[in-house]
């Protein structure tokens, strides 16, 4: 994003200012500071404030703040003495004195983006040779990680200096505002590789997380594995469900609000939705999101949320609302997160499931294998994309790709579990169904609810059955009158259909069909 105070224009991506035709390059303390006062329009920013939003949660004494605060007014061609364009607030702390003129590009949310270095794998193997095994899962982990539209990646180049540089975490920090430096090491016996990968945070130079991976790795399979080994690296650093958005999650909070913040927290609410199903807060996101958007009409996370939540109306029922199309509504949003950043796996997703429930079948398809091609090491791409194939019948595609979302993601939504359920219960092994089903509980989710009636008294714990029925009245007081209809995406499987609504009569609710009249 770029603006223009008094006769300088800054540029917040780049970090630079242009003034007099000079471009020079400014440091995270001065960006900070002078990104906080524009934020705040003229208004006083206290000098709490400006240190939280330029050091974090670094402890900074009042000589360091006056420093960063000469330097800033120097950038802009200001000083202590004319004070014309940052103004001192004596005892409260500082603001703008002279009019924001925008460069008239769009505002966007690059500050609430987190950033990662990767640095060039180290080669612990006995064999200097193996070194080339480093440089491939180095290129290919990049690779992986700039998939994501959640974070930014500094690319191999940038890595390559800072290595040669000897940077330590705060300095990566400062020069290259990266938020998180990722760090690991290679070690190949003749069968076997070892990668092991941690996740430091530059703020506070603490690791966040630690990771090992081993795989056979023979010379015919060695490349497919440093793939899949890269891929699912990236994928447990920086997926939804990853370190890197838990930490970037908590950072955000400890921050002084402000408005390039805005999309990222409500995409983040939307992601602990995803875990909860908690209708309060999808309440609050479906009407925060349309305000929110009509700022940042670019922002294809966004957009991409925002329609997850209406389809969640809409297949769910989640705070239904009467004479409302939300999947028209959710449609929409989806093609508009599409438009905003084509590129953007889980805009498709977005887009393939509405399709699917409008019963586009091969609209769904299309999008399906785009979402896949963009990005398939993104755990909620995979597991949505596999359960829309389990409600079509393709089962073994289905838990190839749910199997592969959860080896990325431990850290999971327990719908991530229901199409292996559906396999279990197709082989009459209820039991195995029942321990799926509860490895990550979903209370007042009513189709969580719904099975657990359905897998009770399949296996005659009637008395069970009879505890869940009455739960899922309380979530849902209209499931009987309504899951016929809902059945109606299992088309494709009958049989499990056919098992649910035995069961769910056996255990006292009276499933109606269309007319309303009960089911025999």
């Amino acid at each position: 994003m770029k603006t223009r105070i008094s006769d300088t224009e800054i540029d917040f991506d780049q970090m630079t200012v242009l003034r007099n035709g000079q471009t020079q390059r400014l440091t995270r303390q001065s960006l900070g500071i002078l990104r906080a006062l524009f934020e705040a329009g003229g208004d006083v920013v206290s000098k709490d404030d400006l240190i939280l939003r330029a050091w974090g949660d670094r402890i900074v004494t009042d000589a360091t703040l006056s420093t960063a605060i000469k330097e800033a007014r120097r950038v802009v061609g200001d000083n202590g003495s004319r004070q014309q364009v940052i103004k001192t607030v004596h005892g409260v702390g500082f603001r703008l004195a002279v009019a924001i003129e925008p460069t008239g590009e769009k505002p966007d949310t690059e500050l609430a983006t987190p950033c990662l270095a990767l640095l060039p794998f180290r080669n612990t193997s006995q064999d200097p040779d193996a070194q080339f095994l480093c440089e491939g899962i180095t290129d290919e982990t990049i690779s992986s990680l700039s998939r994501f539209s959640e974070i930014k990646v500094l690319s191999r180049t940038t890595s390559d200096a800072i290595q040669g540089d000897r940077l330590d975490h705060d300095q990566i920090r400062r020069r290259y505002g990266a938020d998180f430096v990722v760090e690991g090491s290679v070690r190949r016996t003749e069968t076997r590789l070892r990668v092991s990968v941690q996740l430091v945070s530059t703020t506070t130079g603490t690791v966040v997380v630690t990771e090992q991976f081993d795989s056979e790795a023979t010379v015919g399979d060695l490349f497919d594995v440093l793939d899949r080994i890269a891929q699912i690296c990236a994928g447990r650093l920086a997926g939804p469900h990853s370190p890197v958005a838990n930490e970037t999650v908590k950072r955000m909070r400890t921050q002084v609000p402000h408005e390039s913040w805005t999309i990222f927290r409500l995409v983040s609410d939307f992601r602990r939705f995803y875990h909860s199903y908690d209708i309060g807060l999808h309440a609050r996101l479906r009407d925060a999101f349309p305000q929110a958007l009509e700022r940042h009409p670019n922002a294809a996370d966004g957009w991409a949320a925002y329609s997850v939540i209406l389809l969640e109306e809409f297949r769910y029922h989640v705070n239904e609302r009467p004479d409302v199309d939300a999947l028209a509504l959710a449609t929409d949003a989806a093609e508009k997160a599409a438009q905003a950043d084509p590129r953007n796996a889980f805009a498709l997703v977005a887009l393939a499931m509405c399709r699917l429930f409008a019963m586009d079948v091969d609209g769904f398809d299309l999008a399906a294998q785009k979402a896949l091609e963009l990005n398939s090491g993104h755990s909620d791409v995979l597991s949505e994309i596999g359960h829309c194939y389990a409600f079509l019948g393709r089962e073994e595609d289905a838990l190839r790709l749910l199997d592969k979302a959860m080896d990325i993601s431990p850290e999971h939504p327990g719908w991530y579990h229901f199409a292996r359920v559906w396999r279990y219960a197709r082989l009459g092994m209820f039991e195995a169904a029942l321990f799926e089903m509860q490895k990550v509980p979903m209370p007042g989710f009513y189709w969580y609810h719904a099975h657990l009636v359905w897998l009770y008294a399949a296996l005659g714990d009637l008395d069970s059955a009879a505890e869940q029925v009455d739960l899922l009245k309380q979530v849902f007081p209209e499931f009987e009158g309504r899951a016929f209809q809902e059945l109606a995406i299992w088309e494709a499987n009958k049989d499990l259909v056919s098992s649910a609504l035995a069961h769910w009569r056996m255990a006292g609710l009276v499933i109606a069909d269309e007319t309303g009249r009960p089911i025999a």
